[in-house]
């Protein structure tokens, strides 16, 4: 019923009381929905979670972020610049998932064509649905975040996105995708406007999601450690 393109690094995270993606496309069909919206902006690394910057440094001081091999990517990037549910993002970086007998062409990032973007006037008319000579989609749904589903993008660091990191971590900056792109993340029970540096210096720079930390990683290790004892 529903499909989607997205990259190996993306992963689809229900959220709420939702146990699967499958739950929720049923709640969307359910709401008349055809096309439905992922924000998206590139997580960071968590220092902590990497293998030690020492293995893989540079004599200008860069390194390669690098996940360990017992680690997972969902774990170590776990750590969004921005609370959840976010409020900004980049919408040239969104994802879809849609529904197949109603998006006739997609492309990438956008539903390109749909059964009703295709219709005349006459035709639109007598579906009763909204006909504008400039069409704009009324089937879409952007997620809620914090009860529905969100995509967190592990999109991977490397040297370059280090220069300079032992000290832009250490500075106090607004809150963004850059400057710092490795993660340190705020305390659970911290206040984001008042705690801003940890005991070593480090700024912190990111937000931890609680449902992947509490529920989907786990499970996601669980599932790993089955299919390695096959």
């Amino acid at each position: 019923r529903w499909l989607g393109s997205f990259d190996t690094d993306e992963y689809l995270v229900p959220m709420g009381d939702f146990k699967s993606m499958g739950e929720v496309a049923d709640e969307l069909d359910e709401t008349g929905v055809k096309v439905a919206v992922f924000k998206s902006s590139p997580a960071k690394p968590r220092l902590s979670l990497l293998e030690n910057p020492s293995e893989t440094e540079k004599s200008d001081g860069t390194f390669t972020p690098t996940v360990p091999a017992d680690e997972t990517f969902l774990h170590t990037y776990n750590c969004n610049w921005e609370q959840f549910p976010r409020k900004n993002d980049l919408s040239h970086r969104r994802k879809q998932m849609y529904r197949a007998d109603y998006v006739k062409l997609h492309y990438v990032h956008y539903s390109t064509i749909t059964v009703v973007s295709q219709m005349a006037e006459k035709e639109t008319i007598a579906a009763k649905e909204s006909w504008l000579h400039r069409y704009v989609e009324r089937h879409v749904h952007e997620f809620d975040e914090k009860n529905e589903a969100t995509m967190l993008h592990t999109k991977t660091k490397v040297a370059k996105n280090t220069i300079m990191w032992k000290t832009r971590c250490r500075q106090s900056s607004p809150l963004s995708e850059g400057h710092c792109h490795v993660g340190f993340p705020f305390p659970s029970s911290g206040d984001s406007t008042k705690d801003t540096k940890d005991s070593q210096g480090w700024g912190y720079n990111c937000f931890i999601n609680d449902r992947i930390e509490q529920y989907w990683w786990p499970k996601l290790v669980e599932a790993i450690a089955s299919r390695q004892n096959r």
